[in-house]
This record gives C-alpha cells, sequence and structure tokens, in this order.
C-alpha cells in the first residue's frame, strides 16, 4: 500500500477517535443537567409535603383556636347559670351552651382529622426523605464517575493531539491538504474502506476500473460519488459448512 495513504489511515483512525471523544465531552453537561433534574424533581416532592403539613398545622391551630373561644363562652355560660332568676333566661342559656357544645363537637372531629392527615403526611415525608437520599447517594456515585470518565477523555484528547501532530510530517502536504478538504465536506470523515466493491463511506458501488486501483493501493483513489479517499479491505472469509 502506498506510504502516504498508509498515513492517511492512521491519521483518520486519530481524528475519528478525536471526534468520538469529543462528542462525548460535548454531552457531559446534559447528563450534569439530567442528575440535578433527578435531585431536583426528588427534593421537590419532600418540600411539597412539607407545604401540606405546614398547611395542615396552620389549619388545625386556627380549629383549636376556635375550640379555646367556645371553651370560654361555655364557661362565662356556666357562670351565668347562678345569675338566672327565671325558666326562660335558663332554658335560653341551656340552648346556647347545647348549640356551643355542638360546635365544639364538629371542630374537634375536625381537629382529630388534621391529626390523622397529618400522620400521613408524616409517613409520606418519611418515605420521601428516604427516597431523596438514595437518589442523592446514587446521582453523587454517577457525578463521580462521570468526572472520572471526563478527565479520561481529556487524557485521551490530549494523546490524539499529540499523535496527530507527530503523524503529519510524514504526509505530503498536497495529500494532507487534499484530506483536511474532503473531511471538512463530509462530517470528519475524509478516508473510507472498500469492501467487496462497496464505498462504506456513502454505501455507492464502485466502478470497477476504480476498484481494481484501490485494490492495487499504489495511488490515492477516490470515491466517484462521496470523493473520499479509499482503501481496500479484504471480505471476511467465512469457514464451509
Amino acid at each position: 500500500m502506498l506510504d502516504e495513504l498508509t498515513s492517511l489511515i492512521a491519521l483518520q483512525t486519530l481524528d475519528t477517535a478525536a471526534d468520538v471523544a469529543r462528542k462525548r465531552v460535548a454531552e457531559m453537561p446534559g447528563l450534569e443537567k439530567a442528575l440535578n433534574k433527578t435531585i431536583a424533581d426528588a427534593t421537590s416532592v419532600v418540600d411539597g409535603i412539607k407545604a401540606r403539613l405546614a398547611e395542615n398545622d396552620t389549619a388545625r391551630r386556627a380549629l383549636e383556636k376556635e375550640t379555646a373561644l367556645i371553651d370560654a363562652r361555655m364557661a362565662k355560660f356556666e357562670d351565668h347559670k347562678t345569675a338566672v332568676k327565671t325558666n326562660q333566661e335558663f332554658q335560653a342559656l341551656n340552648h346556647e351552651i347545647e348549640v356551643a357544645q355542638a360546635s365544639k363537637g364538629t371542630l374537634d372531629d375536625q381537629v382529630l382529622e388534621r391529626l390523622t392527615i397529618a400522620d400521613d403526611l408524616m409517613g409520606e415525608r418519611k418515605a420521601a426523605e428516604a427516597e431523596l437520599a438514595t437518589v442523592t447517594a446514587d446521582v453523587e456515585k454517577q457525578r463521580a464517575a462521570l468526572r472520572a470518565e471526563l478527565a479520561a477523555l481529556e487524557a485521551e484528547l490530549a494523546r490524539l493531539a499529540a499523535e496527530r501532530t507527530a503523524a503529519l510530517p510524514a504526509i505530503p502536504a498536497a495529500a494532507l491538504t487534499k484530506y483536511t478538504q474532503i473531511a471538512k465536506n463530509r462530517k470528519g470523515v475524509a478516508v473510507s474502506a472498500m469492501v467487496n466493491g462497496i464505498c462504506t463511506g456513502c454505501h455507492v458501488r464502485l466502478r470497477p476500473n476504480i476498484e481494481q486501483q484501490v485494490r492495487k493501493g499504489d495511488t490515492l483513489t477516490y470515491c466517484d460519488s462521496c470523493q473520499r479517499m479509499l482503501y481496500y479491505v479484504a471480505p471476511e472469509k467465512t469457514e464451509a459448512p
């Protein structure tokens, strides 16, 4: 195979690997954002339950305040009994007491209902906080893995860049210029393998004379369809049954 073609294949291998690494690095902020959202969602559940607990507690205290006012009124009614002089006044006072007791009974029921709701919400909060702790621990592991992966990718990119710099002097200027032009127009892929007479870059079958030139490998040959530089890869052998 032509030496400059061998060098270009090696260069393409480096560039492809670097492109894959850069794309992965570009994904990292999105992955980190997704992890942050996972934590935020779990935290939001806990905060929502806490807010409902606070609202329920405020409502319960308001009911207890009303109950205390009724108790105070009933105490006054009891004190006033000694001052009642007529049966009509006594009956009216008893009616007021009965109304107050009924109101207090309703309020007591509502307070008990609020206490039951509070117990349920406390259970929900405990479960949600446990889930938040689990999610947080898992997210931290994933963050650590992402940081380690990012460090490895950055080291890999540095290595690939160094190897690319070292490889460039072996490639003739004209061939390197052509490689750069093709790569720019073909999403970073300037060199493709030919397998079974087909360009693996664009998946188009080559003309017989082009296929023959690629097989020889003694000159730079280009795909008629995508203009990529081609090199020959023998098809895999299959064992006879």
